[in-house]
């Protein structure tokens, strides 16, 4: 039970990170737009990090192609590459074809170790949605802060009023931070909900 504790406490910031990906398509990041919105802007121009499509190998290039092509203000390339691929469950098999098989559809897969599927269990039940990350830069697209690590804090003592009143011995873990968004630029996100492609 107390490995289970300390198990659960150091996942906390995987939970706090993990819970921005469905939320990113309503919740404001920097510039003012949802963090996933086809109407965000560099240098006058508007410029989408997000699409309906549901995951295929098509979507994926797509979306690819999106994220190393985008330029900052003054029209220099911004060098994003791609290297994760973030999935619910209910996608792994998809994830795992497009970056991981030989051959799709008895075609050489040109997109073979492009990226890294990661298959995320709290992205359950958001089943159709899918996201690619730019996570090989010093900055990332979502962050997590810690402010004061995980300790064990125990209410065990016979002068604790859990001990003396109900005879409880009380066990926790005590930590302070938070996830949040960081470049919009580095992340696209799909909420599967049209056509593949």
């Amino acid at each position: 039970m107390f490995e289970d504790l300390a198990y659960n406490a150091r996942r906390h910031s995987d939970k706090l990170v993990f819970s921005l990906f469905p939320c990113g398509f309503a919740e404001k990041c920097f510039d003012g737009k949802p963090f996933f919105s086809d109407s965000h802007e560099i240098g006058g121009k508007k410029v989408s990090n997000m699409s309906h499509a549901k995951l295929s190998l098509e979507a994926y290039i797509a979306a690819r192609a999106s994220m190393m092509s985008l330029t900052n203000s003054k029209g220099r390339a911004l060098a994003l590459v791609p290297d994760k691929l973030v999935v619910p469950p209910a996608l792994e098999k998809e994830a795992c074809d497009i970056l991981i098989a030989d051959f799709i559809n008895g075609t050489k897969n040109t997109m073979q170790g492009t990226a890294k599927p990661v298959v995320v269990p709290q992205l359950a039940g958001h089943d159709s949605s899918w996201f690619l990350l730019c996570t090989n830069r010093p900055v990332k697209p979502l962050i997590y802060q810690q402010r004061k690590k995980a300790k064990f804090v125990s209410k065990t003592q016979e002068t604790d009023e859990n001990v003396f009143m109900k005879k409880q011995f009380l066990y926790g873990a005590d930590s302070r931070g938070n996830a949040g968004f960081g470049f919009w630029q580095m992340a696209f996100g799909s909420d599967g909900t049209g056509a593949a492609g």
